[in-house]
């Protein structure tokens, strides 16, 4: 599905943003039950459900925003996503992740629900108001659709789906699982002030590869570039992805494509302990 964005950019606001340089990781110290409650917070699924992901080649897109941090925000994405294990599309590529900085967000959603409706995908008109309707400064949201266990988009016949594989049906994995078409992230400029490129991107690139709502993170869990965006001014924010946002994105999309959600959060787990482990020396 291509995604057309013509005209997005009309509403959209500019903002200023430092620029800064590769990814760095910010390490914090192993705790097990801090690691359970950061993925269980960020991953809401029932234990026959499934966390979906991106699966296709990504292709951020940033809007609202002059050319110089544009770019190095697009970059940035682009460093993420593929330090994550994902794939990455060519420069020329239609995006497939658009973040969008607008001077009034929800001015800014009203008129994409009224002028550029499929970009909430096949959402009903009580969902795209549930998305209008979200405080604070920042919201994103996922397009998705479903697949076969072999990575196949699932076909129809007539207005029934029908699964075409040659896979022995099975208990421990699923047959179908959900993935990400798209991701949509909608910043207001305001709350930009003072970040860098790589803080923007960061946190725009947490909140489009995984469906991540920042609000159920624990007020006691460790930093995370979730919250830079409502942390008090004279407050210490990360200055990139932290050790666990990184952990989670990479074990989100490096487990097995047709586990179960409690499978799905053990791998995550399992990356994250990985990761702070690379941050404490081995050790």
């Amino acid at each position: 599905m291509r995604f057309a964005l013509l005209s997005l950019a009309l509403l959209a606001a500019p903002a200023a943003a430092q620029d800064d340089g590769p990814i760095v990781v910010t390490g914090y110290s192993e705790l097990e039950q801090q690691i359970k409650s950061f993925v269980g917070a960020l991953t809401p699924a029932s234990p026959r459900g499934q966390i979906a992901r991106f699966e296709t080649a990504v292709c951020p897109g940033v809007f609202g925003m002059a050319e110089a941090p544009r770019a190095a925000v697009q970059d940035r994405i682009r460093a993420v996503a593929k330090g994550v294990g994902l794939d990455v599309a060519s420069p020329d590529c239609t995006p497939n992740l658009v973040v969008m900085v607008t001077a009034d967000k929800s001015a800014f959603l009203q008129a994409l629900s009224t002028d550029h409706g499929y970009m909430f995908g096949d959402r009903t008109p009580t969902q795209i108001r549930k998305i209008l309707a979200e405080p604070g400064p920042a919201t994103a949201w996922q397009i998705q659709t479903m697949v076969n266990a072999d990575g196949r988009a699932i076909a129809k016949d007539g207005d029934m789906p029908v699964n075409r594989t040659i896979r022995t049906e099975s208990r421990i994995t699923a047959a179908v699982r959900p993935t990400f078409l798209a991701a949509i992230v909608v910043i207001e400029a305001k709350v930009l002030e003072g970040l860098s490129t790589t803080q923007l991107a960061d946190y725009a690139a947490m909140r489009a590869l995984a469906r991540i709502d920042p609000a159920r993170i624990d007020a006691g869990a460790p930093a995370t570039i979730l919250r830079i965006l409502d942390a008090a001014a004279d407050s210490e924010v990360p200055v990139t992805l932290t050790q666990w946002d990184f952990g989670f994105l990479k074990g989100l999309h490096s487990s097995p494509g047709n586990l179960y959600a409690p499978s799905q959060r053990s791998a995550i787990a399992r990356a994250m302990e990985q990761e702070a482990e690379k941050s404490d020396g081995g050790n």
